[in-house]
């Protein structure tokens, strides 16, 4: 297929690009905010034909990257430290304590000492054991006037924390940092900003926003056993087909009691298991389907409520629950990924991560596809990452007078990881090392180039009441009246999306 072939090609390429194309606005399809590239399924690349391709394209991008420029001054700040807090479980953003030998590792150590010799900083982590502990600190020390880090990172969940108290500076007043660039990601950064205002900002120092991002993975001798081919399933991609209904259609009577117990349980075979929980976060925005959205004056109000949100959780619930090939009573985010890599299951919702952590060890050969679009006319593949993606805030006990510093580092740190750091997840890793071939490289571009970061996860336990976990409440509870439980809550969601407007200058 020419387009396969010109897509595969080139996909690697587009990542060379200039600072300047990668800095269209988000809601372009050719820009990521994360130096990601994105080409719709439906296009040609032009000139794709003449690229570099395989190992060639993949070295020509990265050295590529290595010659983009920052443009940040020459500035020495003569051994000060640069702390940065963060939760232990996301320490290997930030911070690196020595050569392993293993890849993504010393990446961050080696970007490190080139940002520390570059300006005579020292980075330093401040570890959080608990995420709690870290969003309600920074309030207690900005009200105490304690000045204990450059800048904190958590949860993108558990934003509303710090907000509700206004500790956190905001991000467009800090110098010599460029959001244009391509190791800043767009994609949040202009969901998350309101009427000027972003408290919380995330790029590629936050390799987290990778690999928190949800796709389909599927196991590819199981697959097979059921005449489901990993070519017919690219092509499908391709092409502009892969639907949700035909995804249901292909694996809505696949099943096997594979323990012979006579019962449906998570020994068994299963065209696709999940759990009805964080995962289904993902279908109402591969749905094209967004939560939130700016009113006229730029502040955010539910948008939720419509026949496609109806219409997809009643298909939803039909197939997790009333199909042979469908099993909705997985127990947890892990027992999707158990159950997968355990060959027992053709289709699974995953996160990236799970391809390290998990995915590697498996004997099995796997691929991976976008989330499928609610239909053929949708423009293009869409998926979400978890709630739990990292964002990145400034206490207001730093003075204006820090912010050079902060920015110039954080700057410095960005575009350091674009060029090193991300590569190493993104080409290497995740695109070469643990994926089948050069067609779920292509996938995993599709993939990221449709990430949606609705702005209702940053409030969704507070002001937005739950509102972008309705869909997966109500799938786990098995009941499919979502316009009951909106209009229950919308007089408490409208309250709470006035209020915002008070967080945000309004």
């Amino acid at each position: 297929m020419k387009l396969k072939r010109i897509l595969c090609a080139a996909l690697a390429v587009l990542m060379l690009v200039s600072a300047a194309a990668c800095s269209e606005t988000p809601a372009e399809p050719e820009d990521t905010g994360s130096g990601t590239p994105a080409v719709p399924a439906d296009e040609a690349v032009p000139g794709g034909e003449n690229q570099p391709a395989g190992e060639q394209a993949e070295e020509a991008a990265q050295e590529d990257r290595a010659s983009v420029k920052d443009g940040l001054p020459e500035l020495n700040f003569e051994g000060r430290e640069f702390r940065a807090a963060q939760q232990t479980s996301r320490t290997y953003e930030f911070y690196a304590e020595e050569l392993t030998g293993e890849g993504t590792n010393d990446a961050v150590y080696n970007r490190n000492l080139t940002v520390e010799g570059r300006f005579g900083v020292n980075i330093v982590s401040v570890d959080y054991d608990s995420l709690s502990s870290i969003t309600t600190d920074v309030a207690t020390l900005a009200k105490a006037g304690t000045d204990a880090y450059e800048v904190v990172s958590h949860y993108a969940y558990r934003a509303y924390v710090p907000i509700h108290s206004g500790v956190y500076r905001n991000w467009l007043d800090v110098p010599n940092v460029d959001f244009t660039r391509p190791w800043w990601n767009a994609l949040a950064n202009e969901q998350n900003t309101i009427n000027g205002y972003l408290y919380t900002a995330t790029g590629d120092v936050n390799i987290s926003s990778l690999l928190t991002t949800y796709a389909i993975f599927f196991d590819v001798p199981v697959t097979e056993k059921y005449g489901i081919t990993a070519e017919s399933l690219y092509n499908s991609v391709y092409d502009g087909t892969w639907t949700i209904d035909h995804f249901i259609g292909l694996t809505s009577s696949i099943y096997e009691d594979s323990n012979g117990n006579g019962k449906r349980d998570d020994s068994d075979t299963y065209g696709f298991a999940a759990w009805p929980g964080i995962s289904a976060d993902a279908w109402l925005p591969a749905f094209d389907q967004p939560i939130s959205e700016k009113d006229a004056d730029g502040f955010p109000v539910a948008a939720i409520m419509s026949d496609k949100t109806v219409s997809a959780l009643e298909k939803m619930y039909h197939f997790y629950y009333e199909t042979d090939g469908g099993y909705g009573d997985v127990g947890s985010a892990e027992g999707e990924v158990d159950m997968f890599a355990r060959d027992l299951v053709c289709f699974v919702p995953s996160v990236f991560d799970d391809a390290f952590t998990v995915y590697r060890y498996m004997d099995s050969s796997y691929g991976i596809l976008p989330y499928p679009k609610w239909d053929e006319s949708q423009e293009k593949y869409l998926t979400n990452s978890r709630d739990q993606y990292t964002v990145i805030g400034i206490p207001i006990f730093k003075p204006d007078g820090d912010l050079e510093f902060i920015g110039t580092v954080m700057e410095a740190l960005s575009a350091e990881s674009w060029r090193s750091v991300y590569p190493q997840y993104y080409d290497i890793a995740l695109k070469g090392k643990y994926s089948l071939d050069r067609d779920t490289a292509t996938m995993v571009d599709l993939v990221l180039a449709g990430r949606n970061y609705d702005f209702s996860f940053l409030f969704g336990e507070a002001e937005f009441n739950r509102l972008p976990y309705f869909f997966r409440d109500l799938l786990a509870d098995r009941d499919v009246n979502i316009a009951s439980k909106y209009k229950k809550a919308e007089k408490a969601i409208r309250k709470g999306t006035e209020k915002l407007r008070g967080y945000y200058g309004g």
